[in-house]
């Protein structure tokens, strides 16, 4: 049977445990919280809890907050589940449960709470951002993120764009897991963000080696005037060395074919070499016949003849042989020559450009006010603040802030972006990349 509680009595008893900081009759000692990603943008949450009685009576039944719209909504306790309410507001899932058994005093019981988010994702110019929020009041707490199979953690300028920090990122073989331990002495409502994409493959290779000389040098002009061509020489010089990589594994293939080659060629010359002894004991053996020795010694000789020219033949191809194993000895040396010196250009190149990004960031710093370089901080530390947070943390007046605010919007440093239903500030991608 499940019990239907009147909503605005919920909305007043969740205003009171919240402003009024009344203690519950029990803790959460430890919260596991698994959302495993599906690619149709909705999230499989499970939310295991060990809760302990610490009152002197009996507890029938909890309350627990999920900060999204949840369906198929699914409660399971060893202490069996007598009824449950889940009321939906503003994005905010409110739930109470009550136990067929009550916890004893100074006893622990198992909870696991399972729902399908569905409003949680966000994706923009193909990159998919999660967002969630966890109110969590436990000591101890683990949060484990499960991104679908092919999707990977973005990162721009090498950094993954993952908050807060703190984690771990591990996988199964299919799948990118993002994890959080967490040891607490307070609550928290514990906030993530996890920008991912999913990879695609080139369906043909159309780039080729880079030049040596002229071509060079117009290389290393394109790494300094853009990021973007930089980023595709990383690809040229890595598609270089895949080719002179796979030219050198088909030249030791085909020596290994020659090497075989020779090895069957002075077998079948040992074995020639054994049959000429044998007939030389035919010819010894002729020797003691009644048949005309002279004409047995002919017919032997013309066949040792003919084996001998055979013999010389083989070694002269034997000869053939090892003069191309030497040349494309030669030939891999002189690869493996080339890759370094590739090596050596495109870390040149590497310096360069770090260089021309520095210079280019001092210089865009070096105009900002202190106070807009304080707005800046904040925004890069958080990945997204509102403009009443930035207020509340720096104790600047709002009209004050929000003259910066319009000045590096005006100047492209910073955006507006609709998360949810709030409008928050992010850096533009420039500033990502200067700043």
């Amino acid at each position: 049977m499940i019990h239907i509680r009147h909503k605005k009595f919920l909305i007043c008893l969740f205003l009171f445990f919240l402003f009024a900081n009344v203690s519950l009759a029990y803790t959460i000692e430890k919260m596991d919280i698994e959302c495993i990603v599906n690619p149709d943008d909705t999230i499989n949450e499970t939310i295991t809890m060990i809760i302990y009685n610490d009152e002197n009576k009996n507890l029938t039944s909890i309350s627990y907050t999920i900060p999204q719209n949840i369906k198929n909504f699914t409660i399971y306790t060893p202490l069996g589940v007598k009824g449950y309410s889940a009321l939906y507001n503003e994005g905010v899932t409110e739930i109470d449960v009550e136990f067929e058994k009550p916890v004893p005093p100074n006893e622990y019981a198992n909870v696991t709470f399972k729902c399908l988010v569905i409003d949680a994702i966000w994706t923009k110019n193909d990159i998919k951002q999660l967002i969630m929020n966890f109110p969590i009041s436990a000591k101890n707490a683990t949060i484990k993120v499960v991104l679908p199979p092919g999707a990977v953690i973005s990162s721009p300028q090498g950094t993954l764009l993952v908050t807060p920090s703190g984690y771990k990122i591990t996988t199964d073989g299919k799948h990118q897991i993002i994890i959080w331990d967490l040891s607490l002495n307070k609550e928290i409502t514990f906030t993530i963000t996890v920008k991912y994409t999913f990879i695609s493959y080139p369906t043909q290779n159309i780039i080729e080696q880079p030049a040596v000389g002229n071509n060079l040098k117009y290389l290393l002009i394109i790494a300094i005037f853009g990021a973007t061509i930089f980023g595709g020489l990383f690809v040229k010089e890595r598609i270089s060395k895949k080719k002179i990589i796979e030219g050198a594994e088909n030249i030791k293939n085909e020596l290994n074919e020659l090497r075989n080659k020779l090895k069957e060629k002075e077998e079948e010359i040992k074995n020639l070499t054994t049959r000429i002894k044998n007939l030389e004991k035919e010819l010894n053996k002729a020797n003691k016949n009644l048949l005309n020795k002279d004409e047995i010694i002919g017919v032997l000789n013309e066949r040792i003849s003919e084996y001998e020219s055979r013999i010389q033949k083989l070694s002269d191809e034997n000869a053939t042989y090892k003069e191309k194993i030497k040349s494309l000895n030669e030939y891999i040396e002189k690869l493996e020559k080339e890759n370094k010196e590739l090596k050596n250009k495109v870390k040149e190149l590497n310096e360069i450009a770090k260089k021309y990004m520095e210079e280019k960031k001092g210089v865009l710093w070096s105009f900002l006010t202190e106070d807009e370089k304080i707005i800046i901080d904040l925004i890069k530390k958080h990945g997204h603040i509102t403009q009443k947070e930035i207020v509340e943390i720096t104790g600047m007046s709002k009209p004050k802030v929000s003259r910066i605010i319009s000045e590096l919007e005006d100047r492209k440093i910073i955006v507006k972006e609709k998360i949810g239903r709030v409008n928050k500030l992010t850096l533009t991608e420039e500033s990502k990349k200067l700043l």
